[in-house]
């Protein structure tokens, strides 16, 4: 990736992501749209069908890898996990502050650092080791400060799973058959989801429930959830893209930072001011935590680029 190119990958990479949760934040708790294997079954089809559009027109650096046998089974834990954990986060970013929801998803990057130079920590330097350990410890905090004890379907309980998902998905990309990058992984992770939750979905009632959605016919619910879906898919390129960058742990935890400042003056937060408090150390130490990189060797940069011929 070009230098220059850098700052521009950096903002569209935060454009995205704040507008991602800010969307999903106002379906969810602001229209209330509180069927989550209806609303994440409706991102993951919009966003396989247009990842395929993608793929076929050749408007993406990578070309699709034929899923066979032995790679469906490699990649199963991971297809699992997916759709599983964007359904926890639907029901715990409907229930918690955005402010609370990004502190917790920055503990997670804290322990995947941990482990990831354990069980020798002589690789990692003072400030991203008390970093991590602050984050994690604020984290913890903010929690015990705010957490209801009955954690009866509560969703710092759905927060939990949504982060053992993503970091089982993230421990597993490791060992997951190495022909597949992550554009397949995602690829097949959304069609997978699709077929996965459309059965769940009546299962649990919630396809019968939703005819009852009081804003079903609102511009602004169709808008959000076709949303929802779009920049959920450019996302998840973009940070495909950027993620290998030194500057990336930087940006992304800014982007937190900023994303979190703007939540609260523009979505109602009840949070008491202690817990604020130890929201804005975590958001602020997770500046100096370095991300992980998990990705397949052979992908290349460029991820937004078209193919080149024989490629």
């Amino acid at each position: 990736m070009s230098v220059t190119k850098q700052p521009i990958d950096f903002l569209i990479y935060l454009l995205l992501f704040g507008s991602a949760i800010f969307v999903n934040k106002y379906v969810l708790s602001v229209l209330k749209f509180t069927y989550p294997t209806i609303f994440q079954g409706w991102q993951t089809f919009v966003g396989g069908i247009l990842l395929r559009v993608l793929l076929s027109n050749k408007c993406l650096s990578v070309s699709a890898t034929e899923l066979d046998k032995p790679g469906f089974i490699s990649l199963l834990p991971s297809f699992l996990f997916f759709s599983a954990g964007i359904v926890a986060s639907s029901k715990a970013l409907a229930n918690l502050s955005v402010p609370m929801f990004l502190c917790l998803q920055n503990s997670l990057g804290a322990v995947l650092y941990l482990v990831d130079v354990a069980p020798s920590f002589r690789m990692a330097g003072p400030i991203p080791l008390l970093a991590c350990l602050t984050t994690i410890g604020t984290a913890v905090s903010a929690v015990l400060s705010d957490i209801d004890m009955t954690f009866s379907d509560s969703p710092y309980f759905w927060m939990m799973v949504n982060l053992a998902c993503m970091a089982v998905q993230a421990l597993h990309s490791k060992i997951a058959d190495a022909r597949y990058t992550d554009v397949d992984r995602l690829y097949f992770s959304y069609v997978f989801s699709v077929v996965v939750l459309a059965p769940v979905s009546l299962y649990l009632e919630e396809a019968f429930e939703v005819l009852h959605f009081p804003h079903a016919m609102r511009y602004d619910f169709y808008a959000g959830c076709l949303l929802s879906g779009i920049l959920g898919l450019f996302l998840n390129l973009s940070s495909m893209k950027v993620r290998k960058q030194n500057l990336f742990s930087i940006v992304d935890a800014t982007g937190r930072l900023f994303t979190s400042v703007l939540a609260l003056a523009t979505f109602n937060d009840v949070t008491s001011l202690t817990v604020k408090i130890l929201i804005g150390i975590n958001l602020l130490s997770g500046v100096f935590v370095p991300i992980p990189i998990a990705h397949s060797p052979e992908e290349p940069d460029e991820m937004m680029e078209p193919l080149t011929e024989g490629a």
